[in-house]
C-alpha cells in the first residue's frame, strides 16, 4: 500500500476531465508521448527498487497498520461478493500475497504478480508455508504486461482486481486494460483501488496544520507520494473514478465506487497498548460505511475502490 503525503512530480500532458467536473487532469502519457521509453524503464527500475528494498519488513509494518488491515477486509470481502465461489481471480500488485492468500483459503484459485521479485519470492513462502500452493501462483510482471501470462498458458479470469495502489505507478495504463481484458472472462469483474487526487481530510482538516498538498494535489496530478512509512518516494498517478473509467473505454463499464478512509489519513491508530485511540477508529469506520458509495464522498476517500465489468475484448 502506498502512503499519501505527496509532493509535485514530473509533469504529464493535458486531457479534459469527465464533463461532470468541469476541471482538466493530466493524463499518464503512453510510450507514443513526449516521455521517453528510457523515462519509462527508469520509471519501473525505481519502483521495483524502492518494492525490493521494502519487502522483508512489509508485513510488519505497512501490513499491520489498521488502515491497510481495514482496507484488507474491505478488499476481501468486496471481491469474494463479486466472484463466483472457487472462482480464479488475478491480484495484480499483490505485494506479498496477503489477500491472494486469503482468498485462496476460501476456496478461490489466485494468480499473483508483481513488479518486485522480493515480493514474489515471499508470496511464494507464504504459500508454502501455509500449504496452499496448490491454490496460488505468483509470478514476476508489471501491471502493463500481463500478456505474458498468456503466452505462460495462464487465464481465463472470473475476476481481476488491483486494490491497493499500483495502478498509481503504472505509466502505461492503456497497455494494462488491454492485456487485463484479454484475460477475463465475458462479464468479468474489475475491481480497482486508487489513490485519489482529492481526499477529504487533506482538505478539510491538511489546513489546520499549514498543509496545503491536498490543494496543490488539484492543479497537478503527478505526484512524489512517500511509500511505506520511511521517507522513500516515487512518482505517482493520480486519478479520480471518473476519469479512470473514460481511460478503461471501451473494454469496461463503469458500476459503482467506494470512497475508503475520507475521514483519517494514514497511518491509523493501532489497536496496542498506549498508542492511538482505537474506539475513535471503530467510530469513524461505522460513520463512513454509511457514506462510503455516496456521492461526493466516493470520490473524496483517501483512495476509491471502483467496479468495473468487461463489456468486449
Amino acid at each position: 500500500m502506498i502512503a499519501t503525503d505527496s509532493t509535485l512530480g514530473f509533469p504529464g500532458t493535458d486531457h479534459e476531465l469527465p464533463r461532470e467536473t468541469g476541471k482538466r487532469a493530466n493524463i499518464p502519457p503512453d510510450e507514443s508521448s513526449t516521455r521517453t521509453a528510457m523515462d519509462i524503464r527508469a520509471h519501473y527500475a525505481d519502483v521495483q527498487s524502492v518494492y525490493d528494498r521494502m519487502a522483508t519488513d512489509y508485513d510488519e509494518t505497512i501490513g499491520r497498520t489498521l488502515v491497510s488491515r481495514h482496507a484488507k477486509t474491505i478488499a476481501v470481502e468486496l471481491i469474494t461478493r463479486l466472484s463466483p465461489p472457487t472462482g480464479s481471480l488475478l491480484d495484480v500488485g499483490c505485494y506479498t500475497g496477503s489477500e491472494a492468500l486469503l482468498l485462496a483459503a476460501r476456496g478461490f484459485r489466485v494468480v499473483g504478480v508483481d513488479l518486485s521479485p522480493k515480493m514474489i519470492e515471499l508470496a511464494r513462502a507464504k504459500a508454502k508455508r501455509q500449504r496452499l500452493t496448490d491454490r496460488t501462483r505468483f509470478e514476476v510482471a508489471r501491471a502493463s504486461d500481463l500478456h505474458s501470462l498468456e503466452s505462460a498458458g495462464i487465464g481465463l479470469f472470473d475476476t481481476a482486481y488491483s486494490v491497493y495502489g499500483t495502478l498509481n505507478l503504472e505509466p502505461r495504463i492503456d497497455q494494462f486494460k488491454d492485456s487485463v481484458s484479454s484475460l477475463l472472462k465475458p462479464h468479468g469483474a474489475l475491481i480497482v483501488g486508487l489513490l485519489n487526487p482529492t481526499v477529504l481530510y487533506e482538505l478539510l482538516i491538511g489546513p489546520l496544520a499549514l498543509r496545503f498538498d491536498g490543494y496543490r494535489k488539484l492543479a497537478k496530478r503527478f505526484v512524489k507520494t512517500r511509500v511505506g512509512v520511511g521517507d522513500e518516494r516515487i512518482n505517482s498517478f493520480l486519478y479520480t473514478p471518473g476519469e479512470f473509467a473514460r481511460i478503461l473505454e471501451p473494454q469496461f463499464a463503469f458500476e459503482r465506487s467506494l470512497g475508503i478512509h475520507f475521514l483519517y489519513p494514514p497511518p491509523r491508530p493501532r489497536k496496542e497498548p498506549g498508542e492511538g485511540m482505537w474506539w475513535a477508529a471503530r467510530a469513524i469506520d461505522r460513520f463512513e460505511k454509511r457514506l462510503e458509495d455516496r456521492f461526493p464522498f466516493s470520490n473524496l476517500g483517501l483512495f476509491s475502490l471502483t467496479i468495473f465489468r468487461k463489456i468486449r475484448d
